[in-house]
């Protein structure tokens, strides 16, 4: 049966890997219509009256306004004619030998770089591996390969400590949870381990149906670990046992025929206190791309607001503003409270990840390999042109903003 399972898993990734890079071109719905028919009424900081600015008035805005430097560039995935095109996300992990910069990549092997991007080791993997990267309390660095293998990997020895077979794939990241950590598979399965590699309990979600080659990773928060799985559930476990403790369903329905239809959470939750939302309860903002972003009571699931707005990445939490970089291509601060746009600057026709945050600018990339610096008011500040397309969030180190894109090039920029 597990082997039934990883089979059918490995067909699905690879049938949604193509399907995702056709996702801009099919976002043409009735859904996506009213989306910016909203967009364009709430707009407040725009590029141009009505219409969504071409890439060409990006940069002639830009060059006034500042510049990106790429600082260095490096391949990760050394990709052969015709091989898969690759997501995996950068970790910047800060060690007492100084910060190292971890990333696996389609050739089956972990590459480690220092802060200057120069390269140190490469560990083979047993798969291609597309997930994020976690430092581990004792050291060690987990990530995940597309054959369902878990590594524990001491980065510094360039060796593999540890492995663990999981039942699917690990896309997202994994999260620190004590001196351990836990994990969320392709087919919505959540296991918890010890920081030694032990696993300590999992639970099984339903499947869902057609699917991206993004998925989310687990929230931690008050020994509760909440998750949102591609079938539309949204689940709270106890952290100690992996008990049930509620589940919220998201989608009237999850089926899809293309991929213009589908409605499926990519972005990790959000995690909203009451003392930071000024709410009289801690909440949950989970999106939903091509969907809703919904505000859940952390106590029973229930929903407590909601407003259509489509993500493929997590919303950033800074002070008293939510900042979300949207698939419709614009970035707007939200009340954390309400949800209510606060600004909106529309950037590009294209789909947006981020933001991360770096030196106090927000830093935004699209399909087309577009990086954006924006101030925290909505200004755009800098832009740069890329290679290739951007499906993951750029990452914020000690020295710069690392992104990646889908031929295997990672960046440092500045």
């Amino acid at each position: 049966m597990h082997l039934f399972m990883r089979t059918a898993a490995t067909a699905l990734m690879l049938m949604t890997l193509s399907a995702c890079s056709m996702v801009s071109g099919l976002w043409s719905d009735e859904t996506a219509a009213k989306q910016a028919d909203q967009s364009s009424n709430e707009l407040s900081h725009s590029m141009a009256e009505d219409t969504t600015p071409s890439v060409q008035a990006i940069r002639q805005l830009a060059s006034t306004a500042g510049s990106i430097d790429i600082r260095w560039r490096n391949n990760v995935d050394y990709r052969q004619p015709a091989s898969p095109l690759g997501f995996s996300l950068p970790a910047a992990l800060q060690t007492p030998q100084g910060e190292r910069i971890v990333i696996g990549g389609q050739d089956q092997r972990a590459r480690i770089f220092d802060a200057d991007g120069s390269e140190l080791a490469r560990i083979g993997l047993a798969a291609a591996s597309e997930s994020g990267v976690l430092l581990l309390s004792n050291g060690l660095a987990v990530l995940g390969d597309l054959g369902g293998t878990l590594y524990g990997l001491d980065i510094e020895q360039a060796k593999i400590v540890w492995r663990f077979t999981l039942s699917s794939a690990l896309i997202g990241s994994p999260v620190l949870v004590d001196d351990g950590f836990v994990v969320q598979t392709s087919n919505n399965q959540i296991y918890r381990f010890s920081n030694d590699g032990k696993k300590l309990w999992s639970y099984s979600g339903l499947l869902g149906g057609l699917s991206m080659h993004l998925t989310p990773s687990p929230v931690v928060h008050k020994g509760r670990i909440y998750a949102a799985l591609s079938n539309g559930d949204v689940v709270a476990l106890k952290a100690a046992n992996g008990s049930f403790v509620w589940k919220r369903q998201l989608l009237l329905s999850n089926k899809a025929a293309v991929m213009s239809e589908l409605k499926v959470p990519v972005a990790q939750p959000l995690l909203i206190t009451a003392q930071q939302s000024g709410r009289d309860e801690d909440v949950l903002l989970v999106s939903v791309f091509q969907g809703e972003m919904s505000f859940l009571s952390l106590q029973d699931g229930s929903t407590l607001s909601n407003r259509l707005l489509s993500l493929k990445s997590a919303p950033l939490l800074v002070g008293k503003q939510v900042f979300v970089a949207d698939t419709s291509g614009a970035v707007s601060a939200l009340n954390p409270a309400s949800g209510e746009t606060l600004w909106k600057q529309q950037l590009t026709a294209g789909e947006l990840t981020g933001p991360a945050l770096w030196q106090g600018d927000l830093w935004v990339a699209d399909d087309k390999a577009m990086v954006y610096r924006l101030s925290q008011s909505g200004k755009l500040l800098a832009v740069t042109e890329l290679d290739g397309r951007i499906d993951r969030a750029p990452v914020a180190a000690q020295d710069g903003v690392l992104v990646r894109n889908n031929l295997g090039a990672l960046y440092m920029l500045r």
